[in-house]
C-alpha cells in the first residue's frame, strides 16, 4: 500500500476520533460537531500531520528503494536493545548496497517519529511500542514492515533483490 494511502487512513480514523470525543463531551450529534468545530479540527489536523508530511514528501522523491527505520534517539538512557541489534545489520546493508538503497533513519522522539503510527497502526493493539519499526518502501510503496524485531540481512536481501536485480 502506498505511504500516501497509509496516511490518508490514519487521518480519516484520527479525525473521527476527535469527532466522536467533541461529540461525547458536548452531547451534539457527529454531524454538529463536523459543522460547528471544522476549523478547529482542521487547525488541529494541520499542526499534527504538519512534521509528517515533509519527511512523506521527501520519501517520495527518492528513486531507489528505502530502508526506513523509526527506532529509539541513541542518546537516550533507556536504551532500546532491538533497536541496538539491528545496528550492526544496517551498517552491513548499507555496505553491501552502498547507493543502490537509502537508509532513512528517524527518531522516535522526534514530531517526524509520529509516522510509527501511520504506518504501524496495529499499534493501537498493542499495550505498548514496538520499537525499531523498519519498513523498506519503493516509490511510496510500502512494501514490507516490521516492528519489534531483529532482522536479518538475508530478510533483507530477499526483499531487495527485487528491485535491485
Amino acid at each position: 500500500m502506498q505511504l500516501t494511502e497509509y496516511l490518508d487512513k490514519h487521518k480519516d480514523m484520527f479525525r473521527g476520533k476527535i469527532i466522536e470525543k467533541l461529540s461525547k463531551d458536548y452531547s451534539i450529534s457527529a454531524e454538529q460537531v463536523s459543522k460547528e468545530f471544522a476549523d478547529a479540527i482542521e487547525n488541529f489536523m494541520k499542526n499534527k500531520y504538519h512534521p509528517i508530511e515533509p519527511v512523506v514528501s521527501e520519501i517520495y522523491k527518492i528513486d531507489k528503494p528505502i530502508i526506513l527505520v523509526i527506532r529509539r534517539d541513541r542518546s537516550r538512557e533507556d536504551k532500546c536493545k532491538i533497536c541496538e541489534s539491528n545496528e550492526p545489520i544496517l551498517i552491513s546493508l548499507g555496505s553491501k548496497y552502498q547507493d543502490k538503497i537509502k537508509i532513512f533513519e528517524i527518531s522516535e522522539d522526534n514530531p517526524e517519529g509520529r509516522l510509527y503510527h501511520i504506518i504501524y497502526q496495529d499499534y493501537v493493539k498493542q499495550e505498548e511500542k514496538l520499537l525499531p519499526l523498519i519498513a523498506i518502501i519503493y516509490k511510496g510503496d510500502i512494501r514490507k514492515y516490521w516492528a519489534g524485531k531483529t532482522i536479518e540481512l538475508s530478510v533483507y536481501d530477499r526483499y531487495l533483490k527485487e528491485f535491485l536485480f
